[in-house]
Formats: structure tokens, C-alpha cells, sequence
């Protein structure tokens, strides 16, 4: 199994039941801008991070989660500039030893690896820019080496349908 990745679905809570609903997940991570009672469900169960059109008080700005053989930051990326520029997000995970960073905010779809470190926005659900249709993203581990781990990227449009187009498999500093 792997790791579903959301952000930005902006207030839609039937439509986040029905992709968490989907797939068979490890674990769920929601990147911010859920914009609704982060206590109920689907959200009750997620790893979550408070976006810029969040109140959730008692929801962090970021998280360092380890699952498998990757540590993984989360954050809504609007502390961190990242419509600009991904740098000072680089920055942060390479102080916290990340090897993948999950990010929104922009809701553009974006997953490349710098520097043995994977950035991976999943881009929206609700309102998708630089992309034609909502997208969201499932990460997966395919093996460990020594020094680096091999993971698999998939993009999905709302409907669940995999967009070949994005994603890939990559290598990770370990």
C-alpha cells in the first residue's frame, strides 16, 4: 500500500470521502486548505496541515511524518513562498533530513526530485490551475537500496482516473 496526498479541496467534503474512499492507503495526508471542521470525517483521519484559508486552530503549519524509509514534511507551502520559488522549502526539509516534501497552495500538480529529495504538490481537487482537470496523488515505496529508496508517483483526476502524463518513479537519498 502507499500514501494518498490531497490539498487545497477547498470546503468539498463528499468528493474527499469518495477519493480517500478509493484507494487503500497506509496512511492519508491533506496539504491544507480543507476549509471545513478538520474534526469530522474524512478529515478526523487524516495528517493534516492548516492551509492560508484555514482556522483550524489546533492544526499545525507543518509535519514531519515517517512512514517506511522516508521522512516525510508536509506544510501548505504559503509560509514557505512556494509559488515563486521552491527553495526555502528545500531549505526546510534538508534541516529537518526530509526525503520527500508534500506541499500545496499553488494547485498546481508539480513531483520532481532535487538533490535526492522528492517535492510533491498534488495539486487541487477544487479549483486546479496549470492543469485541465482537479487532480490528487498517491505515493507508493518500491524498494530500498542501501543509501536510496525507489518510490512510485501517481496523479489521479477526480474521477480516479490515472493521468500518465504526471508522476513517475524516482530514487531518494536515504
Amino acid at each position: 500500500m502507499g500514501i494518498l496526498i490531497l490539498s487545497d479541496t477547498h470546503g468539498l467534503v463528499r468528493e474527499v470521502k469518495e477519493t480517500v474512499e478509493r484507494h487503500a492507503a497506509d496512511k492519508v495526508f491533506h496539504c491544507g486548505d480543507f476549509c471545513v471542521d478538520w474534526q469530522r470525517e474524512p478529515f478526523a483521519g487524516m495528517v493534516l496541515v492548516k492551509g492560508n484559508c484555514d482556522a483550524a486552530g489546533d492544526v499545525p503549519d507543518e509535519q514531519l511524518t515517517e512512514w517506511k524509509d522516508l521522512k516525510i514534511l508536509q506544510t501548505h507551502g504559503h509560509l514557505f513562498g512556494v509559488k515563486s520559488s521552491l527553495m526555502r522549502l528545500h531549505y526546510r526539509a534538508e534541516e529537518t533530513g526530509a526525503n520527500v516534501v508534500l506541499f500545496g497552495h499553488s494547485h498546481v500538480p508539480v513531483c520532481g526530485v532535487e538533490r535526492g529529495i522528492l517535492f510533491l504538490n498534488p495539486g487541487s481537487l477544487q479549483l486546479p490551475r496549470g492543469f485541465d482537470v482537479p487532480t490528487y496523488a498517491y505515493l507508493e515505496q518500491l524498494e530500498k537500496k542501501k543509501r536510496e529508496v525507489r518510490v512510485k508517483v501517481t496523479y489521479y483526476d477526480h474521477r480516479g482516473n490515472p493521468l500518465d502524463r504526471l508522476g513517475g518513479s524516482f530514487s531518494l537519498r536515504r
